[in-house]
């Protein structure tokens, strides 16, 4: 008999922390390239261990999450990142799309490149 309760007790629990978490996914799109899925963008919960990246189809997911207010970090390398805050409640499935934008160079970048193709073309 105690080991029947035991069993109980343990189930029980279990299924009552796993239906208290959460879940984020979504796809994240490249707005240079006429919004083509961005292959492995970097997706993380700010401050947290929570994290994926995106498959071939810019799609993410985050599972297990617990519920509260997050900073979703979005990045990919040479792309302005975005950040959002999401509330997540109980048993909440949120889905997100984003699109990211490249990062344009500095006016002093761009005065150098200019300058640095003019020397070239006088020689």
């Amino acid at each position: 008999m105690k080991n029947i309760l035991f069993t109980f007790l343990v189930l029980f629990t279990t299924f009552s922390f796993a239906q208290s978490t959460g879940k984020i996914s979504g796809k994240i799109l490249d707005a240079e390239m006429f919004n083509e899925p961005l292959l492995m963008a970097s997706i993380s919960l700010k401050d947290t261990d929570w994290s994926d990246t995106t498959n071939f189809n810019g799609n993410f997911e985050i599972t297990s999450i617990e519920p509260g207010t997050y900073i979703l970090q979005i990045r990919f390398l040479g792309y302005e990142s975005i950040e959002k805050v999401v509330h997540l409640a109980a048993n909440e499935e949120i889905y997100l799309q984003e699109a990211l934008s490249a990062k344009s160079l500095p006016s002093a970048v761009m005065d150098t490149a200019e300058r640095a193709d003019s020397d070239k073309q006088k020689r």
